[in-house]
């Protein structure tokens, strides 16, 4: 973890090359995804629903081609130049990219089928969406973390929306996609005794810490979990008073709930899997920023609230 870590890192990219190199990877990509298409024909039928013909794919060829392929190569290009007109475009390619998502979601639900598509477009919406959010608008120019003031209600607003999408994606259209995947591959799921209430009550559990811990950082930090939009008060209260990362332990125990219930050690290991990368990566950019906002304060309750193990009870004087 620390060699990943370090290795991260040592490349120092800045928030412009980072949005930058996203967008020239997302070309790339969906031009080698186009033409494992069209080299093995028969990798059609992973993406869309059985029984229907290749060609319902295929036709979206040159949609994809020139608004998802060529517009993220021109949005790379846009924004490592840093073009006037970057902002907006890396906004259009991330609204073609979330209109093709929704489509492809809108098949899956009508049909159940066609997961695997529907988890990649949503992952590229909302990979594209983040970039967007770094790269800022023009009066605040690109960062990875941003403080926005903004009211009470507004930040409970915004905390709301995001908690639906990153629930939506990260704890079902993510998850059946990688059950079809499993499926696809011959993996059947595992089954035992007592799998569904008890999945379901620890899911319960996990989705009141979260909620708890989101609307603590709204209505007490006035900001959202987002980085992009970071509170600007230290938060110590709530669920924080016990632990310091109450809603990436609330998340991960959602992933492995899900994982247990749908019987899938994929989806189970994908929630470790965040797990480490949170760890490894995105904590310490955060403790990074909180220190250097917060100094002392933030030190004092760094040393005095567990990361990850909740402190059992509260010393005298914490508030």
């Amino acid at each position: 973890m620390r060699a990943i870590r370090g290795a991260i890192l040592q490349l120092n990219m800045t928030p412009r090359q980072l949005v930058a190199g996203y967008f020239a990877v997302q070309a790339a990509g969906v031009a080698a995804w186009w033409g494992m298409l069209f080299a093995a024909p028969a990798t059609a039928a992973w993406f869309q629903p059985a029984g229907w013909p290749r060609q319902a794919l295929i036709g979206f060829w040159l949609a994809d081609g020139l608004l998802v392929v060529v517009g993220s190569a021109v949005a790379a290009l846009a924004v490592a130049r840093g073009w006037s007109a970057a902002y907006v475009i890396v906004y259009s390619v991330s609204a073609c990219v979330g209109y093709a998502a929704l489509y492809c979601l809108g098949v899956s639900i009508a049909t159940d089928q066609a997961w695997i598509a529907s988890a990649m477009m949503a992952s590229m919406a909302g990979l594209s969406l983040a970039m967007a959010a770094i790269l800022g608008a023009p009066a605040h120019g690109p960062a990875t973390i941003r403080v926005v003031p903004m009211s009470r209600r507004a930040a409970a607003l915004r905390t709301f929306a995001q908690t639906v999408v990153f629930w939506s994606v990260f704890l079902w259209i993510l998850p059946k996609g990688i059950v079809e995947l499993q499926q696809r591959v011959g993996w059947p799921p595992f089954e035992h005794a007592g799998q569904t209430p008890g999945a379901t009550i620890l899911f319960g559990l996990a989705s009141l810490l979260g909620l708890w811990s989101a609307a603590t950082m709204a209505l007490r930090g006035e900001g959202t979990p987002l980085p992009t939009a970071t509170a600007p008060k230290l938060v110590v209260t709530g669920p924080y008073r016990w632990v310091r990362n109450p809603m990436a332990a609330a998340g991960i125990v959602q992933g492995l709930a899900v994982g247990w219930l749908l019987g899938s050690v994929w989806v189970m290991g994908g929630a470790i899997a965040g797990a480490f990368v949170w760890h490894g990566w995105v904590r310490p950019t955060e403790e990074a920023d909180l220190a250097a906002r917060f100094g002392e304060s933030f030190e004092r309750y760094r040393k005095r609230v567990p990361l990850w193990a909740p402190r059992l009870r509260t010393p005298a004087g914490d508030s």
